[in-house]
């Protein structure tokens, strides 16, 4: 490993489910190197994101923080210039730390006012991390690889349009994008990370040079809609084979006030259609097995060149997906397809060879993959070799290290509970409904038995996961179930209370634990 540290391969899907692999069960979908990667680590099924919004899911990711505590609730709202970011851990341990791909990072006009044009809001590299490549659904680098590649103009200004006949009559996702399987976004995202590798490669040198230990995150745009794929990933699955939705008629027959107008606002209705939520679904599978592909090439490439024993591998995505669950579409509210996350880890070191291959039923938060990557190597946080009060104030951490459990070590204290924080000021629904900005905001607690989603001014919602697993019938008004909603409803407002930005108060904390003198000890 270089200067005895594994490098980090932090891999990141966008808007990709947790049953959607092979190795978690899915009747259709294939992912055979998907499930190679979770044979040689832990494959983590109760993963589950902070939000289920592309922006603030990833901040969370990103800074180890609740979206409440990083303070970028939603997309396009800044993460503060004064937010450390992963990059910014790594960087400042020695690593080579980059990006090639998407992080939607806004940066934060209230400290540099350069930072944004005069209109419109711009999306960068998220801080800390070196732009190798950068790819926010339409990079400037696969576009001009795609105009040497010799596609016309007209598909480099709309590369996700399809080659569908005039007169289709089928769901545009039924045809192939104009682009070639081997020019797709996906393809040329995994070339460049390949790139990055080999250029990071080299004898040992000062602190981000070549045969230093790196850190790269390779951030894939898709299966995020438009669910359109190159051939033959758009004829991959056969639309009469997708499963049907997880969907109830009482869910709209007696609906929460925001799920009838939230669905048309986010085009879920569209998804009433079999038709449609069959061929979707399929070409949303062919999308996955796109991106699996590619990581086969990923991974034989590594190991090839002598890295795959010398790399800490996280897999995951930035929230799931719908495609007619729940009859919706995208990812928002708080249902376990949009909030729960595939989630795989290997870790290189010989300490984890015990768990290889494990599936784990332990609650996982994105918050975890941090404080989890500076623990395996070594730079300290929650649960790592600095232990609390070590480097880089790890009190401002809000997740905590995976690695006692890729160890085969539980800790007794490990969560009981997943919970999530939404921001919902942004869309149209609020605003018909007559509820003002202020009080648009959700907050949802997981635990074995409930889901609990508290709204400011509207009904709660409760579902027994014992009785329901799908998520399908509303309790919270059942009598039977009063001293469910109020006991969950008081550790909400615990895990908020526990939980709000203490970055400040960490640094004064950590030179000044008591106030004056101790009274209890002589």
């Amino acid at each position: 490993m270089p200067g005895g540290r594994p490098n980090v391969l932090f891999i990141m899907t966008d808007q990709m489910r947790a049953d959607c692999m092979s190795c978690a069960g899915h009747p259709v979908v294939r992912t055979p190197h998907l499930d190679e990667l979770a044979g040689d680590g832990v494959l983590f099924r109760r993963a589950y994101v902070q939000s289920a919004v592309c922006g603030p899911s990833r901040m969370c990711f990103y800074t180890g923080r609740y979206p409440h505590a990083n303070r970028s609730p939603w997309n396009e709202v800044p993460l503060p210039a004064d937010e450390k970011t992963i990059g910014h851990y790594f960087g400042d341990a020695g690593y080579r730390a980059a990006l090639c791909g998407k992080t939607h990072y806004t940066p934060d006009p209230l400290d540099d006012p350069l930072a944004q044009p005069a209109e419109g809001i711009r999306r960068a590299t998220l801080a800390g991390l070196e732009t190798w490549e950068l790819n926010d659904g339409r990079g400037e680098g696969w576009l001009a690889h795609l105009r040497s590649a010799g596609y016309p103009d007209e598909v480099v200004r709309d590369p996700f349009s399809v080659d569908a006949p005039p007169d289709a009559d089928r769901d545009h996702a039924a045809y192939p994008t104009r682009f070639r399987r081997e020019d797709s976004d996906t393809a040329f995202m995994t070339d460049r990370a390949m790139a990055f590798m080999a250029d990071a490669a080299g004898p040992p040198g000062p602190p981000g040079s070549p045969g230093s230990p790196w850190f790269l995150h390779l951030s894939y745009f898709k299966p995020h809609l438009p669910i359109v794929a190159p051939y033959p990933y758009n004829a991959l699955y056969d639309p009469a084979d997708s499963p049907a939705p997880n969907r109830s008629p009482e869910e709209l027959a007696r609906p929460h006030p925001f799920h009838v107008p939230f669905r048309i606002e986010r085009k879920g209705v569209e998804y009433d259609d079999e038709a449609v939520w069959r061929q979707r679904r399929a070409t949303y599978y062919g999308l996955i097995t796109e991106i699996d592909d590619h990581l086969g090439r990923l991974f034989r490439f590594m190991k090839d060149r002598g890295l795959w024993e010398d790399t800490l591998i996280i897999f995951t995505s930035d929230h799931g997906e719908y495609v007619g669950d729940h009859w919706m579409f995208e990812k928002e509210l708080f249902y376990d397809e949009a909030y729960n996350v595939p989630f795989i880890v290997r870790d290189p070191r010989s300490c984890a060879d015990g768990t290889r291959g494990a599936v784990m039923d332990d609650f996982v938060e994105s918050l975890d993959v941090l404080p989890t990557c500076m623990d395996v190597c070594g730079l300290g946080g929650p649960g790592g070799p600095g232990g609390p009060g070590g480097p880089d104030a790890p009190a401002v951490l809000q997740g905590r290290s995976l690695a006692p459990l890729l160890r085969g070590e539980r800790p007794d204290d490990w969560r009981t509970e997943v919970h999530a924080d939404w921001d919902f000021r942004f869309y149209w629904t609020p605003k018909k409904l007559g509820i003002p900005p202020e009080r648009c905001r959700g907050w949802m607690v997981r635990d074995d038995r409930f889901k609990y989603w508290h709204f400011n001014g509207m009904p709660d919602v409760l579902f027994d996961l014992e009785a329901d697993p799908g998520e399908l019938r509303n309790v919270a008004g059942d009598p039977r179930y009063a001293g469910a909603v109020r006991d969950l409803r008081v550790r909400l407002m615990d895990w908020r209370m526990s939980n709000e930005d203490v970055s400040r108060v960490a640094w004064t904390y950590g030179r000044r634990p008591g106030f004056g003198r101790n009274p209890f000890v002589a």
